[in-house]
């Protein structure tokens, strides 16, 4: 039975709330770029990408700002991701990288293209994640966000094969240490109980040790034949390789996947042991869940299950080989009528990213481009530390299980609000309409230094259909940052409070207003305050518990 289509009308609360939960927050030129396009059209676009990421480059110096004084192998402003570090364990050349890589990928959630990759790449990275802390290596970070980035949306069986043999996941998950005298079970468990089946879905602990015994025999290097490093790379070792038969459980149809030895027998058995998991039932549900959790809903009721996993886990089953399987499921997804059901619209609590990097997006923070490379590390990574703060630290995911909040019942995606976070996450929300990010005086780019990037916020209203009528203009906010609208009381508190400072006549902010965007210098002193205005205005409305929804 296939998933129920959305047949509903698609206008600027369905497009909102289709943009919200695809990109990081909805903006207004978004918004417009989608106006008038059809729910298929609008799905369609979003799921049209391809990773065209730059890669990032070397921005940093030694502790006393010279450019030569650290990893001098790399070109500064040229990248670093294809040359390794000399030598492999220099923590200080790694840290630095690391920094890099986390200010890059901020970089790329920030100035998003109108499309599901950032999106997907961090629903993968939470899925089938590595912690820095674990993984203290940037060039295997750096390659494993990327491989997630490339496969986001393409076939799953390929992307699992490819994130188990990916030098990063060898390194977190013990799997270079998995070997026929001594396997390590790591890998083993959590490919079956996070990342294909779940936990409690009827494998056995006999199925996780011979899946172990299967993967016995894959490691990685970062030296050559002569001790040179090189790039990570991962490899099979025949000689560390289990080669007798491993039998699984009546779940897997008492499946025996016949040892195998010689130089391609990782391989070989690698692929049976993917085929024999993806042939379960099971697989597919699970996948299309998780997904489900992420865009949809923590909770999922008997209905859900019924009308929407189970009809998506049969698209994902009968593409099991198509190499856009994901795109596939998520177009069911995303163009189905529970997606835009009423009880789905502002059901979930945003991550720390979503309401974050969204502030960022929304009021178009300045983010300095390529021929600002200091600048722009700078910036991004600042961004990084916000989005910290309000907590999710991207580099580090609390365990290989991901972040709880996306798995942990019953109260999944609730988890990212309480009394510790709620104010941490408001202080988040201001500091990126108050704030600002400054460059020092001693960049090695001299067009680098001494520049400060903050929200223009008049630029922002300008977006707006009319911000000189203060009615409009708060209706356009709380449409903007709110899934249901406000009361017509709280809407003329915010308006005498905060645009006509107590006035009774409209007129009052209009000809401040106008009188600012004629004159930005004028002298009248109510017309000077209009950006300031604007300022208390919107933190005030940011303020609100709403704004935390999605």
């Amino acid at each position: 039975m296939p998933i129920t289509p959305y047949t509903g009308p698609f206008e600027r609360a369905e497009l909102q709330h289709l943009l919200r939960r695809s990109l990081f927050g909805c903006t207004v030129a978004d918004r417009a770029h989608f106006a008038g396009m059809s729910l298929t059209a609008v799905v369609d676009e979003l799921l049209s990408f391809t990773n065209d990421s730059v890669p990032p480059v070397r921005t940093y110096t030694d502790e006393n700002g010279n450019p030569d004084g650290i990893d001098p192998a790399v070109p500064f402003g040229q990248t670093w991701v294809s040359t390794p570090i000399v030598p492999t364990n220099d923590t200080d050349i790694i840290e630095l990288r690391l920094r890099s890589w986390a200010a890059w990928w901020m970089g790329q959630m920030v100035d998003q293209q109108r499309n599901l990759r950032e999106k997907l790449t961090l629903f993968w990275h939470n899925h089938m994640p590595t912690q820095t802390a674990v993984v203290y290596q940037s060039e295997m970070q750096y390659s494993m966000n990327q491989l997630l980035r490339t496969q986001c949306k393409g076939n799953f069986r390929q992307l699992i094969h490819d994130v188990t043999l990916e030098p990063a996941m060898l390194y977190y998950l013990n799997g270079y240490l998995n070997i026929a005298s001594a396997p390590d079970e790591n890998y083993g468990r959590e490919l079956l109980e996070l990342f294909t089946l779940g936990q409690g879905s009827g494998y056995t602990e006999e199925d996780v040790q011979a899946a172990a015994r299967v993967l016995t025999g894959w490691t990685f290097r970062q030296e050559d034949e002569n001790d040179q490093p090189i790039l990570p790379q991962s490899y099979f070792y025949a000689p560390n390789h289990t080669t007798t038969d491993k039998q699984f459980s009546g779940f897997f149809n008492n499946t025996v996947i016949q040892g195998q030895s010689g130089a391609n027998a990782g391989e070989t058995e690698l692929n049976v042991l993917l085929d024999m998991i993806l042939a379960t039932e099971e697989c597919p549900r699970f996948i299309c869940r998780e997904l489900y959790r992420f865009f949809v809903h923590g909770e999922i009721s008997e209905q859900a299950e019924a009308d929407v996993i189970v009809p998506l886990a049969e698209l994902f089953h009968d593409n099991v080989d198509a190499p856009d399987q994901i795109a596939i499921v998520m177009r069911a997804l995303l163009t189905s009528d529970h997606f835009f059901s009423p009880i789905i619209r502002g059901c979930m609590v945003k991550s720390p990213v979503d309401l974050v990097v969204g502030d960022y997006r929304l009021f178009g923070f300045p983010t300095p481009n390529q021929a600002l490379p200091e600048a722009r590390h700078i910036v991004n990574l600042e961004q990084y530390w916000l989005v910290a703060y309000a907590g999710q630290n991207l580099l580090e995911p609390p365990n290989v299980a991901g972040w709880p909040a996306y798995y942990l019942y019953p109260s999944y995606d609730e988890l990212w609000l309480d009394t510790a976070t709620y104010p941490q996450r408001n202080n988040s929300l201001l500091a990126v309409v108050y704030g600002s990010v400054e460059t020092p005086n001693n960049t090695v780019l001299p067009d680098n230094a001494n520049l400060e990037f903050r929200v223009d916020i008049v630029a922002f209203a300008e977006q707006l259909s009319d911000p000189a009528d203060p009615n409009v203009l708060i209706q356009d906010l709380v449409d903007l940052f709110y899934v249901n609208t406000i009361s017509a009381t709280v809407k003329q508190q915010l308006k005498q409070q905060y645009l006509l400072f107590g006035q009774l006549s409209d007129i009052y902010w209009t000809e401040a207003y106008e009188l600012y965007i004629s004159d930005p210098n004028t002298t009248n002193m109510t017309a000077q305050l209009v950006p300031e205005i604007l300022r208390w205005l919107i933190g005030d409305i940011q303020k609100a518990a709403e704004r935390h929804i999605f």
